[in-house]
């Protein structure tokens, strides 16, 4: 018997992942994730839903590098979390983008930081201008720009170094609807490119248009992952959010 084609491994995998942080001078921890195992096909689109302090933005940092673990494994793009190799584009909850630099200047100067030949430079970020529906704003300063553009300029930094993988902290929050709408095309483009997007967020409408698969989280702990088609059964996205979020 001729053996079939090995499964692919999925984007990200968590395997019983705890993450916990010192809370004061004695020492004491409150415990941010617990026993945390899921895991993202390649190519989709997953939300993780939840309160706040429910552990999303922790779990992206883990899968962005930025933080450690106590205990379990993280595995993004085939390889454990911030080692070499793993290779993510990240946009934090909290923008610090300097307002006195134009768009394109600054994505010039991290397309060098990044290591992109000169040569190459110009065409990476006229490519993620393009992809963040940013090419009429290359020559406005940052400082001019609404809270929405300056989401996508976030999105655009995160996608120089072509990433397989994008990590969205509440990429939504504070913007208005048409700006919404806007983030919706970018992140609906990186889907079509094959990129797989983990974001999170509070917004439920937009979560429902977007993700195919759904985390949701409380005090740390995974109260379902999997489609949100199979969520209907149980009354839907909003029904079942609004339950955990009352127990």
């Amino acid at each position: 018997m001729t053996p079939g084609p090995a499964a692919e491994p999925p984007a990200i995998s968590l395997d019983r992942v705890t993450k916990s942080f010192v809370t004061d001078w004695r020492g004491r921890r409150q415990v941010a994730l617990r026993e945390v195992s899921l895991s993202v096909a390649r190519g989709r689109v997953c939300a993780l839903v939840g309160p706040n302090g429910s552990g999303k933005s922790t779990l992206l940092r883990i899968c962005a590098g930025l933080t450690g673990i106590d205990s379990g494994l993280c595995r993004v793009g085939g390889v454990v979390a911030g080692t070499p190799g793993c290779v993510v584009g990240y946009v934090p909850d909290r923008l610090m983008l300097p307002p006195c630099r134009t768009v394109g200047d600054l994505l010039a100067q991290l397309a060098r930081l990044y290591g992109i030949p000169d040569g190459e430079a110009g065409f990476a970020v006229r490519a993620v201008l393009r992809d963040a529906g940013l090419e009429r704003e290359a020559g406005r300063r940052i400082g001019a720009l609404s809270l929405g553009q300056r989401q996508r300029v976030a999105i655009a930094q995160a996608l120089l170094g072509r990433p397989g993988i994008l990590l969205l902290d509440e990429p939504g929050a504070g913007l208005d609807p048409r700006a919404l709408e806007q983030l919706a095309d970018v992140i609906r483009a990186q889907r079509a490119a094959g990129r797989t997007v983990l974001l999170s967020s509070h917004f439920l409408p937009q979560v429902e248009q977007l993700a195919g698969d759904i985390v949701l989280l409380e005090q740390g702990r995974v109260l379902y992952a999997g489609r949100q088609d199979d969520l209907a059964a149980r009354g839907g996205l909003r029904a079942v959010y609004l339950e955990a979020v009352r127990a």
